[in-house]
């Protein structure tokens, strides 16, 4: 779905519109396209930016799909390329899910911390330089000039914005 001015006033397709605008950008840019779709729902829990959810949800045929939460509180708060690196922080737990081999749920494994350097955010459980880089409660800060920072500067250039905080 391409965000006009008409389709501003419908709140739903719009946030949702935007959230899957991004990852499919993030996706072709940082992953190679090799994610599979998943379900991006607004979830309001506390103290967490955003979570991942393997199989969450199945339709009536029987098809499974992940599920990548985004917590909404803080849209308005923190800046959209710092929201959006949630998105992506969320996404590497996909690609780990898929791909790699995932530790106990809510610790963040080696592997995880060095997919998430080679995508462009710096693992760390402070969020600040010198943090640990796995663990059980880990954010991350962004890397500058590395590829998320660079994915996100050509996405914020095509008129990209998150309407509704």
């Amino acid at each position: 779905m391409h965000i006009t001015f008409s389709n501003l006033m419908q709140p739903t397709p719009t946030a949702y519109a935007e959230l899957q605008q991004a990852y499919d950008h993030f996706n072709a840019v940082l992953f190679r396209g090799q994610l599979p779709d998943c379900l991006i729902t607004l979830q309001r829990e506390k103290r967490t930016f955003g979570y991942f959810s393997s199989t969450r949800f199945v339709n009536r045929d029987g098809l499974q799909t992940d599920e990548i939460a985004m917590n909404p509180s803080y849209f308005g708060v923190r800046p959209v390329r710092v929201t959006l690196s949630t998105l992506v922080h969320e996404m590497v737990h996909g690609w780990q899910f898929h791909f790699g081999k995932p530790s106990r749920a809510g610790y963040h494994n080696m592997e995880w911390a060095e997919k998430m350097e080679r995508v462009g955010l710096m693992p760390s459980n402070t969020g600040q330089p010198g943090g640990k880089r796995v663990g059980q409660q880990m954010t991350h800060y962004i890397i500058e000039g590395g590829p998320y920072d660079r994915a996100c500067a050509d996405l914020l250039t095509t008129e990209f914005t998150l309407s509704w905080l």
